[in-house]
C-alpha cells in the first residue's frame, strides 16, 4: 500500500528496465487464465525486444522503484541503426522457441495475423497519400496508477520530442483490447480500422457505427495526426 502514496517521477530508459517492463506487459496484455504463464512472459519479451528495435527515443514513470509506464517512440531521422539490429535477432530469437509446442505455434499465429493487419493498415494509408517519418511503437501503462494523468505525460512527452525533432506527422498502432479511445480523446485520427475477427454480415455494419460498438469483437486501428503544420516545400520521409 505505501507504493501508491510515492510520487511518480519521469526518466530515461535503462536496460535494468527490460524484466519490469515485460512483466508489465505480460500483465496487461498476454496473461490470462487460459494461457501458460511462461509462454506469456515469451511472447511479452519478444514484442518488447521488437518494440526496442524500432525505438530511438523513451521515457519511464516510475513510482519508488517500480516501473509503472513507459513510451517508446521511433523518429526515422534519428535512426542510426541499419536493417536487422540486436533487439530484432532477440526477438526472433524468442519466436523461433515457441515452435516446439502447440500452444506456442498458435500464439505464433495470432502474432503473424496481428503484424500483417499492421502492414496493410499502413500500406494504405500510404497507398492514400499518408506518410509519416515517426512513430509511437508503445504507450504502457500499469493499472495500479491509471487516472493520475501518466499516460498523457508520457505521451505528451514524446510529442515534444517529436516536435524538437522536426517530424511532421506520426502514427500508431493499436486495437479494441487496448485503451483506444485515449487517442480518440487526444485528437487524432481514426486512419484505418481492420476487422480481427470472423462475423455475420450483419456484425460488418458494425464496422461503420460510432466506437462505442467497436469493442464487441476485436478491431485493429491505425491513428495518425500531425506534429505541427507542415512546412511548405518539405517532404516527410515515408516508411517502409
Amino acid at each position: 500500500m505505501g507504493c501508491m502514496s510515492e510520487t511518480i517521477t519521469y526518466r530515461t530508459l535503462r536496460r535494468e528496465d527490460y524484466p519490469a517492463l515485460t512483466e508489465l506487459l505480460c500483465d496487461t496484455w498476454y496473461f490470462k487464465p487460459d494461457t501458460d504463464r511462461d509462454l506469456a512472459m515469451k511472447l511479452a519479451e519478444a514484442d518488447l525486444e521488437y518494440c526496442l528495435a524500432r525505438t530511438t527515443t523513451a521515457q519511464m514513470a516510475v513510482q519508488g522503484e517500480t516501473v509503472v509506464g513507459v513510451v517508446l517512440g521511433r523518429i526515422d531521422a534519428a535512426e542510426t541503426r541499419k536493417g536487422v539490429n540486436r533487439h530484432h535477432r532477440a526477438s526472433m530469437k524468442i519466436l523461433a522457441s515457441l515452435l516446439f509446442n502447440k500452444q506456442g505455434r498458435a500464439a505464433l499465429q495470432k502474432l503473424k495475423k496481428n503484424e500483417e493487419a499492421n502492414r496493410n493498415m499502413l500500406a494504405e494509408a500510404k497507398k492514400e497519400g499518408h506518410a509519416y517519418d515517426a512513430e509511437v511503437v508503445l504507450l504502457l501503462v500499469s493499472s495500479s496508477v491509471r487516472g493520475q494523468g501518466v499516460g498523457k505525460h508520457l505521451f505528451d512527452w514524446l510529442l515534444g520530442q517529436f516536435k524538437a525533432n522536426g517530424v511532421t506527422r506520426y502514427f500508431l498502432y493499436t486495437d479494441t483490447g487496448c485503451d483506444y479511445q485515449f487517442y480518440d480523446r487526444a485528437g487524432l485520427t481514426r486512419r484505418k480500422v481492420l476487422d480481427m475477427e470472423p462475423h455475420t454480415v450483419q456484425e460488418d455494419a458494425e464496422v461503420q457505427q460510432e466506437a462505442s460498438d467497436l469493442d464487441e469483437h476485436l478491431h485493429a486501428f491505425l491513428y495518425d495526426n500531425e506534429v505541427a503544420p507542415a512546412n511548405e516545400g518539405v517532404n516527410p520521409l515515408g516508411r517502409d
